[in-house]
């Protein structure tokens, strides 16, 4: 817009240096045609300008990592005359509070204009795509103004965490042995007579100890009972979003294969963070895929980077700790003394760390140190995180 300016004003100054060096009628109405063109050209837009729209359209709720995301623009003006209309994007990430902000640049008339964009983000995250600003500009380039209607509008898109499969844990794992539980899945029947399952008709290979003789008789055919197969809930996933981006990233990537593997192993888990946003705990008992899912969004959501472990630090211990068998802290930065609050507020569990780390950085505690605190630590490389927790044995 500047630069349209100082180039109408050139043209202004030339135009009155004719009209003074050259006085006949054509030097004046060229002079007054040029001195009159900006207010005309602005009426016009302004007339023209009235009834611009703007709709942001994104196709996917949520993507991968690197996934193309594609978004539609539509830009639409009401009256029967054309203008040139900027907008602005703003894309933010709000789990790593970064953004990026785009301006494009469309024609608007009345048949309307559709630009069509496509973006990626390399980390997850949750992406809130917002249209913050729509102006219109006169066809000279030299007047910029806002319509009176409000053309705000987001879009939230989430890019999810990478599933990566755990595939040196074999079913001698201590946290597959702890299966002893009350709590029976609802999906899957087993082998434990304390709970049926379902009732159902004869197939072949049934066992014949399990034939319901008093239904089989008033229903004139064999009916066998299915147990209840007991499920664990005896593992606790607790995190802090305490790293930079490439460590929440692996961080998360981490959380989301652990709790993947627990449930494909019918291990129904409890989740723990500190959601700095809220200055609230989030405790969540994931028992399903739908589950895991509702807690990464809420994780993406309002999940912050922080510089303290605040879930270790603020754990007062009221949701029982001592009933975990086995406890998962995950994070990418921890002291020493941190792994002593952590043993003496988990006493009882066994206690394993997952901690996130780049090669090179600073590191505060090492694992023969957390060995003779009783703790177990694995180091997570986030760069070659497949790799890591394809070797990871829980």
């Amino acid at each position: 817009m500047v630069r349209k300016r100082v180039e109408y004003g050139l043209l202004l100054f030339a135009v009155t240096l004719l009209h003074i060096f050259l006085v006949d009628y054509l030097s004046f109405f060229v002079f007054a045609f040029f001195l009159a063109l900006p207010a005309v050209s602005l009426l016009i837009t302004i007339f023209a300008g009235c009834g611009v729209t703007a709709v942001l359209e994104i196709k996917s709720a949520s993507v991968q990592k690197k996934e193309a995301l594609a978004f539609r623009l539509k830009v639409k003006n009401s009256s029967f005359m054309a203008c040139r209309v900027s907008v602005k994007l703003v894309i933010r990430n709000e789990l790593l509070q970064e953004e990026q902000t785009e301006t494009l640049f469309i024609t608007a008339g009345r048949t309307g204009q559709t630009v069509e964009q496509v973006l990626s983000s390399q980390y997850c995250g949750k992406l809130d795509c917002c249209l913050t600003e729509l102006r219109i500009y006169d066809y000279l380039g030299l007047f910029p103004f806002r319509p009176k209607t409000d053309q705000r509008q987001s879009r939230a898109v989430f890019v999810l965490p990478s599933l990566y499969p755990l595939t040196n844990i074999d079913r001698g794992s201590k946290v597959l042995q702890d299966a002893e539980s009350d709590v029976f899945s609802p999906s899957k029947a087993g082998d434990d007579p304390s709970e049926l399952f379902d009732i159902r008709e004869y197939r072949n290979g049934d066992r014949l100890s399990r034939i319901h003789w008093k239904l089989s008789d008033r229903h004139d055919r064999l009916m066998v009972k299915d147990f209840g197969l007991p499920i664990s809930t005896a593992v606790l996933l607790l995190f802090d979003l305490n790293g930079g981006s490439k460590e929440l990233d692996g961080l998360l990537d981490t959380i989301h294969s652990v709790s993947c593997f627990l449930l494909e192993n019918q291990i129904v888990h409890e989740m723990e963070w500190y959601d700095s946003l809220h200055g609230c705990f989030v405790h969540t008992r994931i028992a399903e895929q739908g589950d895991l899912n509702m807690a990464l969004n809420a994780v993406l959501s309002a999940g912050r980077p922080q510089l303290q472990p605040l879930a270790l630090t603020n754990c007062s211990g009221v949701y029982g700790y001592d009933r975990y068998s086995e406890v998962i802290y995950l994070c990418s930065r921890i002291a020493q003394d941190n792994i002593a609050l952590l043993g003496e507020r988990m006493a009882g569990s066994r206690i394993r760390i997952l901690l996130v780390k780049e090669p090179g950085s600073p590191q505060e505690i090492d694992s023969s140190l957390a060995a003779a605190l009783g703790v177990n630590l694995t180091v997570i490389d986030p760069q070659t995180i497949g790799q890591s927790l394809g070797v990871l044995a829980l």
